[in-house]
């Protein structure tokens, strides 16, 4: 199962980048730049993470240099793609300092980037974007705005995002009860579980992305045909 979903997975993510290069190359959209930096770079990591994996390799390091990346490439995404009136302005630019103050310090407690993965940096990635995700469905029914979820590029962007942050936290929240119940006679369910749910919500957000994508690029073809 897990291996059908990580061909899935890549899938997705080559679809997303299909229209990140080819797509969008003559059209508009805030933050491609940044959206094709995180694609590509999200892609080499999870080929790499793969490989190594399966062949035992120490592969710490990766994440721990993908993940601060990650979360500045996905907090300019977010602030350049959500409505003004839908975010707090202030957030995005906090977030990132407090990021790097806790990321720094793990590094240091750590004494380098490969010998414990950043958990406290990683949990405070998931919390971040749960907090973005609530303030965007708080103030969409504060100002009573109807979505339209059939052909809403951020409503996508923000709830495939959402969802798979709102899954890492509490998989990271009980990761360590999570692998104490299932080990069992030398072999870690619990790991084998947690993998199985990343890979999952990871479809989920990755195919999210490429529904939001489609979503834009009508939005964006229709907007165009009607002004010929």
């Amino acid at each position: 199962m897990t291996g059908f979903l990580v061909y899935i997975e890549l899938l997705l993510l080559l679809i997303g980048g299909y229209y990140l290069f080819v797509k969008f190359k003559i059209i508009p959209l805030p933050a491609l730049n940044f959206f094709k930096l995180l694609y590509v770079l999200t892609f080499f990591t999870e080929i790499t993470g793969k490989i190594t994996a399966h062949f035992g390799i120490h592969n710490i390091l990766l994440y721990n240099v993908f993940i601060p990346v990650e979360f500045f490439l996905l907090v300019k995404i977010m602030k350049k793609n959500i409505p003004a009136y839908l975010q707090w302005q202030m957030l995005p630019n906090t977030s990132l300092f407090i990021f790097f103050i806790i990321y720094i310090a793990e590094i240091i407690f750590n004494r380098g980037f490969n010998n414990s993965f950043v958990f406290f940096s990683h949990t405070f990635t998931s919390f971040y974007f749960m907090v973005v995700g609530f303030v965007y469905y708080y103030q969409l029914m504060q100002l009573e705005i109807a979505v339209h979820p059939k052909s809403d590029f951020v409503f996508w962007l923000v709830t495939g995002l959402f969802l798979y942050q709102f899954a890492s936290f509490f998989i990271n929240l009980f990761f360590s009860y999570i692998v104490e119940l299932y080990l069992s006679g030398g072999m870690n369910w619990g790991i084998s579980i947690i993998t199985i749910l990343r890979v999952i919500f990871n479809v989920f957000f990755y195919g999210a992305w490429v529904y939001a994508f489609i979503c834009k690029y009508r939005e964006i073809i229709s907007s165009s045909s009607s002004y010929a």
